[in-house]
This record gives structure tokens, sequence and C-alpha cells, in this order.
């Protein structure tokens, strides 16, 4: 199964007081732990939906196997536009079997979760295939090709929530207490915290 990874990197960090996608995390940008997230799982085609600082969040994937696309309505729109824009993308190229959908803010899912829900996908034929500690729906969900264009199209209420709904899609999840999973950064009191989760798994030091 051909997959690739899209990671919405356009938001204006508002929320945070600072820019999020290069934040510090042990030495990194969170943006490149986020794509590593791919990368270490072996998903090495990466779209990137850049907005806001876009030339410095290229610059931050240097080196990394890595398409970019502009969201210039960052400032109008929401993630779900991001996710379209790179949706078609990915489409247009041709020969992806199914897509990733991943917030930039989200460094600390861990690879074998990206590995597990390929694996399912590979055995099922779910439309959708997300991670989910029991109770709820967690990041990033796994999309078939079929599924693009209803997500693409769509342009109703609830962003990728409502249009999961909405188009009817069939579901299936793979069950995880991966914290990685839980853990996108809004807030300083959210970047404290997968600063600490992060360092824990790898015994590093956060730069300051």
């Amino acid at each position: 199964m051909r997959t690739a990874g899209l990671i919405a990197a356009a938001g204006q960090s508002l929320r945070m007081g600072a820019f999020k996608p290069l934040l510090p995390i042990d030495g990194q940008p969170m943006i490149a732990r986020t794509a590593d997230t791919f990368l270490n799982a072996d998903v090495n085609d990466l779209f990137v939906v850049v907005g806001k600082r876009g030339d410095e969040i290229i610059s931050a994937l240097s080196g990394k196997n890595t398409r970019f696309l502009w969201n210039r309505a960052y400032e109008t729109t929401e993630m779900f536009d991001s996710i379209q824009i790179g949706l078609t993308a990915i489409q247009h190229e041709g020969g992806f079997d199914a897509a990733f959908l991943l917030p930039g803010d989200m460094p600390a899912v861990s690879p074998q979760i990206i590995k597990n829900l390929i694996k399912e996908m590979e055995s099922t034929d779910w439309d959708v295939v997300f991670p989910s500690n029991g109770t709820r729906r967690l990041h990033p969900p796994l999309v078939r090709a079929s599924s693009f264009d209803a997500l693409i199209h769509y342009s109703g209420n609830d962003g990728l929530r409502g249009a999961f709904r909405e188009t009817n899609r069939r579901i299936g999840y793979v069950l995880t207490n991966d914290e990685g999973c839980q853990i996108d950064v809004d807030t300083p009191e959210d970047y404290a915290r997968v600063t600490k989760h992060i360092l824990a798994q790898n015994g590093g030091t956060q730069d300051r």
C-alpha cells in the first residue's frame, strides 16, 4: 500500500502566543518531529500545507522528501481547508492508496501507530481507520484514496468530522493507549506536556 502523509501546518498559532511549528523540542523544530513520525514509519511521501511563515517551515523541513503546498488564505480559513488542498494535490499526483491526515502541532505520535493503521487498512475494507483509546477518535486518521473525492468536495459544517459523518464513510479503529495521539499543542501547557512526553521517550534535553 502506497501511503502519503499529509501535514496541515498553515495555522496562525494564536492561542499559543508563539509560532508552533518552529518551537524547539529536544533540539528540533516541532514541525520536523511531526514529519519524522511518518518518515520513521517508512511513509516517505510527505505533503505539507503551509501558510503563515511558510518559507521558514519549508526551511525547517529541508532534506526531507516533502511536497509543499500553500494555503494563501490561511488567515480566513480552517484546518479542513488545508486538508482539502493537500488531498487535492495527493489525488492529482496519483498512485496513492491512502493518506494520513495530521495537524502539524502533533509531534509525538508513535511511528508504530502509523504502521498499525496501515496494517489494519490493508487487511480490511474500511474507508477510514482511526487510532482510538476506546472512547474517542484520535489522530491521525488514515483515509483510503476512494474517499478523497468525498472529502475534497465536502462543503458542509463541522469540518473533517462533518465530512466523515455526512458522506457515510465506513470507519474502523485501532486501539491504543499512546499519549502522543492525544496531544495537540494549542497552549503553552500543551507544549510543556508534549515536550515532557518526547523527552521521556528519547532521554533528551530541552533546548532553551
